[in-house]
């Protein structure tokens, strides 16, 4: 579960939110809404852990994934692999991994460098990865028919401002 508990942000005079406590139950599904400069990324950005909070505790889970703010980033890969890639560690051991296989001459250092790779893959649930961001994609109502295809394909039915996912 992801929690908040009496947060806290401000920029200079301007307060972008105060004592806020809350908890996202896995499973649920939230909407945050508001005018610009209202707080919403910087709220995004306390979650996901990429920026400290003045005051307040946010407790976040064990894996949490996190896809940027840039809509466009992902428009050359598929849906489900834009899910993958909110796992940064997976994702690179991914990359790393499959650069590996693709030489025509494998030497012992790769031979040790796979092992390790495959290791971490095995830590972030990398082997259930594509099934677990296509039921991902499921509950968020995205069809499965569009989950194969590039980011950029299925744009209307896929893009989001940012998204969040815990486990």
């Amino acid at each position: 579960m992801l929690s908040v508990s009496n947060l806290s942000m401000r920029y200079g005079a301007k307060v972008l939110f105060e004592e806020v406590s809350t908890a996202f139950t896995p499973g649920k599904r939230y909407g945050l809404t508001g005018p610009n400069g209202a707080g919403k990324s910087t709220l995004m950005k306390v979650l996901s852990g990429e920026l400290e909070p003045q005051k307040g505790t946010v407790v976040r889970p064990r894996k949490l994934g996190v896809l940027s703010q840039d809509q466009f980033a992902f428009d050359a890969y598929s849906v489900i692999d834009t899910v993958i890639m909110g796992n940064k560690r997976l994702w690179a051991a991914m990359q790393e991994r499959d650069a590996i296989y693709e030489k025509s001459e494998i030497t012992d250092a790769d031979g040790m460098k796979l092992g390790e790779l495959e290791g971490t893959v095995g830590e972030e649930d990398g082997y259930t990865a594509e099934s677990d961001a296509a039921i991902l994609l499921q509950g968020l109502d995205i069809a499965d028919e569009l989950h194969s295809r590039k980011s950029a394909a299925g744009a209307g039915a896929v893009r989001a401002s940012a998204g969040v996912t815990a486990r």
